[in-house]
Protein backbone atom coordinates (compact mmCIF):
# COMPACT_ATOMS: atom_id res chain seq x y z
CA UNK A 1 0.00 0.00 0.00
CA UNK A 2 1.74 2.97 -0.94
CA UNK A 3 1.91 6.57 1.31
CA UNK A 4 -1.19 8.57 0.19
CA UNK A 5 -3.86 10.52 2.03
CA UNK A 6 -7.39 10.38 0.70
CA UNK A 7 -9.80 13.64 1.93
CA UNK A 8 -12.94 12.25 0.74
CA UNK A 9 -16.16 15.04 1.41
CA UNK A 10 -19.68 14.88 1.06
CA UNK A 11 -22.81 16.09 2.84
CA UNK A 12 -24.57 12.66 2.36
CA UNK A 13 -22.98 9.40 5.05
CA UNK A 14 -23.61 6.64 2.86
CA UNK A 15 -22.01 8.54 -0.63
CA UNK A 16 -18.92 8.56 1.72
CA UNK A 17 -19.26 5.29 2.70
CA UNK A 18 -19.84 3.83 -0.95
CA UNK A 19 -16.39 6.23 -2.02
CA UNK A 20 -14.58 4.78 1.24
CA UNK A 21 -15.70 1.22 0.62
CA UNK A 22 -14.17 1.83 -3.05
CA UNK A 23 -10.55 3.47 -2.14
CA UNK A 24 -10.45 0.60 0.35
CA UNK A 25 -10.77 -1.93 -2.05
CA UNK A 26 -8.62 -0.58 -4.31
CA UNK A 27 -5.77 -0.42 -1.57
CA UNK A 28 -4.20 2.68 -3.22
CA UNK A 29 -4.14 4.91 0.53
CA UNK A 30 -2.83 4.20 3.58
CA UNK A 31 -4.95 6.71 5.48
CA UNK A 32 -8.48 8.00 5.01
CA UNK A 33 -10.07 11.01 6.25
CA UNK A 34 -13.56 12.06 5.71
CA UNK A 35 -15.82 15.40 5.27
CA UNK A 36 -19.19 16.81 5.90
CA UNK A 37 -18.60 19.39 4.22
CA UNK A 38 -16.13 22.11 2.75
CA UNK A 39 -15.28 24.07 5.93
CA UNK A 40 -14.70 20.49 7.63
CA UNK A 41 -12.40 19.99 4.86
CA UNK A 42 -10.74 22.27 4.55
CA UNK A 43 -9.65 21.91 8.52
CA UNK A 44 -8.78 18.66 7.45
CA UNK A 45 -6.62 19.64 4.49
CA UNK A 46 -4.40 21.93 6.62
CA UNK A 47 -3.76 19.69 9.49
CA UNK A 48 -3.13 16.36 7.55
CA UNK A 49 -0.79 15.92 4.64
CA UNK A 50 -3.36 14.97 1.66
CA UNK A 51 -2.00 13.56 -1.18
CA UNK A 52 -5.81 13.15 -3.06
CA UNK A 53 -9.22 14.38 -2.42
CA UNK A 54 -12.69 13.21 -3.69
CA UNK A 55 -15.40 16.03 -3.17
CA UNK A 56 -19.18 16.83 -3.92
CA UNK A 57 -20.13 20.04 -5.51
CA UNK A 58 -23.03 20.48 -3.76
CA UNK A 59 -22.69 21.09 0.41
CA UNK A 60 -23.88 23.21 3.14
CA UNK A 61 -21.10 26.10 4.27
CA UNK A 62 -18.78 25.98 1.32
CA UNK A 63 -19.39 23.91 -1.58
CA UNK A 64 -16.88 22.12 -3.88
CA UNK A 65 -16.35 24.47 -5.85
CA UNK A 66 -15.05 26.97 -3.35
CA UNK A 67 -13.39 23.97 -1.51
CA UNK A 68 -11.09 23.31 -5.21
CA UNK A 69 -10.65 27.19 -5.85
CA UNK A 70 -9.36 27.26 -1.84
CA UNK A 71 -7.16 24.27 -2.32
CA UNK A 72 -5.49 25.56 -5.17
CA UNK A 73 -4.77 28.72 -3.90
CA UNK A 74 -2.65 27.30 -0.89
CA UNK A 75 0.99 26.06 -1.95
CA UNK A 76 0.40 22.61 -0.63
CA UNK A 77 -2.41 22.27 -2.67
CA UNK A 78 -1.82 23.71 -5.74
CA UNK A 79 -1.13 20.36 -7.87
CA UNK A 80 -2.51 17.74 -5.61
CA UNK A 81 -5.22 15.79 -7.62
CA UNK A 82 -9.22 16.47 -7.22
CA UNK A 83 -11.91 14.54 -8.94
CA UNK A 84 -15.55 16.02 -8.30
CA UNK A 85 -19.02 14.15 -7.86
CA UNK A 86 -21.07 15.60 -10.00
CA UNK A 87 -25.02 14.98 -10.01
CA UNK A 88 -26.43 13.48 -13.10
CA UNK A 89 -29.04 16.05 -13.47
CA UNK A 90 -27.18 18.65 -14.19
CA UNK A 91 -23.69 17.15 -14.49
CA UNK A 92 -22.28 19.01 -17.35
CA UNK A 93 -22.33 22.73 -15.85
CA UNK A 94 -21.16 20.91 -12.66
CA UNK A 95 -18.49 19.54 -14.61
CA UNK A 96 -17.55 22.64 -16.80
CA UNK A 97 -17.43 24.69 -13.57
CA UNK A 98 -15.40 22.32 -11.24
CA UNK A 99 -12.81 21.79 -14.25
CA UNK A 100 -12.56 25.63 -14.70
CA UNK A 101 -12.15 26.28 -10.78
CA UNK A 102 -9.10 23.50 -10.82
CA UNK A 103 -10.81 20.59 -10.34
CA UNK A 104 -8.57 17.49 -12.24
CA UNK A 105 -11.59 15.19 -13.23
CA UNK A 106 -15.09 14.36 -12.19
CA UNK A 107 -17.48 11.64 -11.66
CA UNK A 108 -20.71 11.31 -12.07
CA UNK A 109 -23.45 10.58 -9.18
CA UNK A 110 -24.61 7.72 -8.80
CA UNK A 111 -20.89 6.46 -9.47
CA UNK A 112 -19.57 3.25 -11.16
CA UNK A 113 -16.78 1.72 -8.56
CA UNK A 114 -14.63 0.93 -11.54
CA UNK A 115 -14.95 3.90 -13.24
CA UNK A 116 -13.92 5.63 -9.69
CA UNK A 117 -11.18 3.88 -9.35
CA UNK A 118 -9.74 3.93 -12.51
CA UNK A 119 -9.74 7.69 -12.90
CA UNK A 120 -8.05 7.87 -9.37
CA UNK A 121 -4.91 5.51 -10.70
CA UNK A 122 -4.56 7.35 -13.56
CA UNK A 123 -4.27 9.98 -11.52
CA UNK A 124 -2.00 9.05 -8.90
CA UNK A 125 0.27 8.15 -11.62
CA UNK A 126 0.38 11.75 -13.32
CA UNK A 127 0.52 13.39 -9.79
CA UNK A 128 3.47 11.02 -9.40
CA UNK A 129 5.02 11.62 -12.16
CA UNK A 130 4.68 15.70 -11.58
CA UNK A 131 6.21 15.37 -8.10
CA UNK A 132 9.06 13.57 -9.56
CA UNK A 133 9.70 16.22 -12.28
CA UNK A 134 9.34 18.84 -9.56
CA UNK A 135 12.01 17.33 -7.88
CA UNK A 136 14.36 16.54 -11.08
CA UNK A 137 13.97 20.52 -11.68
CA UNK A 138 14.78 21.32 -8.10
CA UNK A 139 18.00 19.14 -8.03
CA UNK A 140 18.51 20.76 -11.60
CA UNK A 141 18.29 24.17 -10.11
CA UNK A 142 20.68 23.79 -7.32
CA UNK A 143 23.12 21.40 -9.31
CA UNK A 144 23.39 24.97 -11.31
CA UNK A 145 23.12 27.31 -8.84
CA UNK A 146 25.33 25.56 -6.11
CA UNK A 147 29.13 25.32 -5.54
CA UNK A 148 29.66 21.08 -5.47
CA UNK A 149 31.91 21.02 -3.30
CA UNK A 150 30.95 23.76 -0.09
CA UNK A 151 27.19 23.68 -0.89
CA UNK A 152 27.49 27.77 -1.24
CA UNK A 153 26.47 29.72 -3.61
CA UNK A 154 28.11 28.90 -7.18
CA UNK A 155 29.53 31.97 -8.91
CA UNK A 156 27.21 32.03 -11.34
CA UNK A 157 24.57 32.61 -8.56
CA UNK A 158 26.23 35.16 -6.62
CA UNK A 159 26.16 37.79 -9.58
CA UNK A 160 23.11 37.38 -10.74
CA UNK A 161 21.76 38.12 -7.39
CA UNK A 162 24.62 40.49 -6.78
CA UNK A 163 23.29 42.13 -9.63
CA UNK A 164 20.20 42.43 -8.77
CA UNK A 165 20.50 43.60 -5.01
CA UNK A 166 23.07 46.54 -6.93
CA UNK A 167 19.87 47.82 -9.53
CA UNK A 168 17.69 48.05 -6.06
CA UNK A 169 20.16 49.46 -4.41
CA UNK A 170 20.85 52.16 -6.80
CA UNK A 171 16.89 52.86 -7.27
CA UNK A 172 16.67 53.48 -3.49
CA UNK A 173 19.86 55.07 -3.15
CA UNK A 174 21.23 52.34 -0.72
CA UNK A 175 24.62 51.08 0.27
CA UNK A 176 25.95 48.00 -0.61
CA UNK A 177 28.99 46.53 0.96
CA UNK A 178 31.37 43.74 -0.44
CA UNK A 179 34.05 41.40 1.09
CA UNK A 180 36.72 39.23 -0.44
CA UNK A 181 37.59 36.56 1.35
CA UNK A 182 41.06 34.27 1.21
CA UNK A 183 42.18 31.49 3.04
CA UNK A 184 45.84 32.17 4.12
CA UNK A 185 48.35 29.96 2.94
CA UNK A 186 46.20 27.38 0.69
CA UNK A 187 48.69 26.01 -1.45
CA UNK A 188 51.01 25.18 1.47
CA UNK A 189 47.72 22.72 3.17
CA UNK A 190 47.57 21.38 0.24
CA UNK A 191 51.38 20.75 -0.73
CA UNK A 192 51.77 19.57 2.87
CA UNK A 193 48.60 17.56 3.59
CA UNK A 194 47.24 16.87 0.52
CA UNK A 195 44.40 17.46 -1.65
CA UNK A 196 41.63 16.35 0.24
CA UNK A 197 42.73 17.76 3.03
CA UNK A 198 42.21 20.99 1.40
CA UNK A 199 39.23 20.50 0.22
CA UNK A 200 38.12 19.62 3.93
CA UNK A 201 39.47 22.89 5.23
CA UNK A 202 37.11 24.55 2.25
CA UNK A 203 34.60 22.86 3.12
CA UNK A 204 35.14 23.42 7.72
CA UNK A 205 35.44 27.24 6.34
CA UNK A 206 32.13 27.39 4.09
CA UNK A 207 30.11 25.93 6.55
CA UNK A 208 31.45 27.92 9.32
CA UNK A 209 31.01 31.01 7.35
CA UNK A 210 27.38 29.93 6.46
CA UNK A 211 26.48 29.20 9.94
CA UNK A 212 27.49 32.75 10.86
CA UNK A 213 26.74 35.27 8.20
CA UNK A 214 23.59 37.41 9.12
CA UNK A 215 20.25 37.77 6.69
CA UNK A 216 21.21 40.30 3.84
CA UNK A 217 24.73 38.78 3.13
CA UNK A 218 25.06 37.03 0.05
CA UNK A 219 27.93 34.47 0.77
CA UNK A 220 29.31 32.69 -2.32
CA UNK A 221 32.41 30.50 -3.56
CA UNK A 222 34.61 32.85 -5.54
CA UNK A 223 36.99 30.07 -7.19
CA UNK A 224 39.60 28.36 -5.40
CA UNK A 225 40.14 29.18 -1.80
CA UNK A 226 38.43 33.10 -2.60
CA UNK A 227 34.97 33.79 -1.39
CA UNK A 228 33.08 36.63 -1.96
CA UNK A 229 29.72 38.33 0.00
CA UNK A 230 27.55 40.87 -1.06
CA UNK A 231 25.82 42.79 2.06
CA UNK A 232 22.85 44.72 1.23
CA UNK A 233 21.86 47.82 2.69
CA UNK A 234 25.40 48.04 4.49
CA UNK A 235 28.51 50.59 4.39
CA UNK A 236 32.29 49.77 4.97
CA UNK A 237 31.79 49.66 8.83
CA UNK A 238 28.74 46.83 8.50
CA UNK A 239 31.35 44.71 5.74
CA UNK A 240 34.54 45.44 8.10
CA UNK A 241 32.76 43.65 11.42
CA UNK A 242 31.22 40.79 8.99
CA UNK A 243 34.82 39.96 7.92
CA UNK A 244 36.14 40.17 11.30
CA UNK A 245 32.91 37.86 12.96
CA UNK A 246 34.65 35.29 10.14
CA UNK A 247 38.23 36.13 10.85
CA UNK A 248 37.75 35.48 14.65
CA UNK A 249 35.96 32.42 14.26
CA UNK A 250 37.64 30.84 12.18
CA UNK A 251 40.71 31.61 13.83
CA UNK A 252 39.29 29.43 16.42
CA UNK A 253 38.50 26.93 14.96
CA UNK A 254 40.14 23.09 14.64
CA UNK A 255 39.53 21.15 11.43
CA UNK A 256 40.02 17.78 12.04
CA UNK A 257 42.02 15.92 9.11
CA UNK A 258 42.17 12.89 10.60
CA UNK A 259 42.32 10.31 13.85
CA UNK A 260 45.29 12.09 14.85
CA UNK A 261 45.65 15.26 12.71
CA UNK A 262 43.78 18.51 13.57
CA UNK A 263 44.86 22.34 12.10
CA UNK A 264 43.87 25.79 11.93
CA UNK A 265 43.77 27.88 9.69
CA UNK A 266 43.27 31.71 9.34
CA UNK A 267 41.69 33.75 6.55
CA UNK A 268 42.55 37.50 5.23
CA UNK A 269 39.83 39.93 3.42
CA UNK A 270 39.26 42.78 2.05
CA UNK A 271 36.01 45.25 2.75
CA UNK A 272 34.35 47.82 0.20
CA UNK A 273 31.34 49.84 -0.36
CA UNK A 274 29.40 52.23 -2.01
CA UNK A 275 26.28 53.92 -2.44
CA UNK A 276 24.25 56.81 -4.31
CA UNK A 277 25.84 58.15 -7.60
CA UNK A 278 28.93 56.35 -7.20
CA UNK A 279 27.28 52.87 -6.66
CA UNK A 280 28.29 51.38 -10.52
CA UNK A 281 28.26 47.58 -10.21
CA UNK A 282 29.33 44.54 -8.44
CA UNK A 283 32.26 44.27 -10.54
CA UNK A 284 33.22 47.64 -9.13
CA UNK A 285 32.39 46.96 -5.68
CA UNK A 286 34.68 43.21 -5.95
CA UNK A 287 37.64 45.41 -7.45
CA UNK A 288 38.00 47.73 -4.58
CA UNK A 289 37.36 45.18 -1.86
CA UNK A 290 40.10 43.01 -4.00
CA UNK A 291 42.61 45.79 -3.94
CA UNK A 292 41.77 45.61 0.06
CA UNK A 293 42.28 42.30 0.16
CA UNK A 294 45.36 42.98 -1.62
CA UNK A 295 46.62 44.68 1.28
CA UNK A 296 45.57 42.78 3.95
CA UNK A 297 48.11 39.69 2.59
CA UNK A 298 50.95 42.44 2.23
CA UNK A 299 50.37 43.53 6.06
CA UNK A 300 50.88 39.82 7.25
CA UNK A 301 47.38 38.06 6.57
CA UNK A 302 45.10 36.49 9.44
CA UNK A 303 43.43 40.55 9.32
CA UNK A 304 40.90 42.59 7.58
CA UNK A 305 41.68 46.08 5.78
CA UNK A 306 38.84 48.78 4.13
CA UNK A 307 39.42 50.31 0.72
CA UNK A 308 38.95 53.35 2.06
CA UNK A 309 41.68 52.62 4.70
CA UNK A 310 39.64 53.75 7.72
CA UNK A 311 39.57 50.66 10.01
CA UNK A 312 36.30 50.99 12.07
CA UNK A 313 35.62 48.99 15.81
CA UNK A 314 34.84 44.90 14.64
CA UNK A 315 31.68 43.34 16.29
Amino acid sequence: MSDQTILIVDDTPYVRAAVKDAVLESGLFSNIIEAGDGAEALKLFLTNKVTFIITDVVMPVIDGYKLVAAIREMESGSDIPVIILTASKKGFSDKIKGLTLGASDYVTKPFDKGELIARTKVLLKMYGLQEELKAKNALLERIATTDELTGLSNRRHFFDTARTIVALAKRNDLSIACLMIDIDFFKKINDTYGHQAGDMVLKKVAELMLKNKREGELLARYGGEEFVMCLFKADEAVAFGAAERFRKRIEEMKIQLDESKAISVTISAGCSASAGDSLTDIDKLMAMADEALYLAKNNGRNRVETHSGKMPGSC
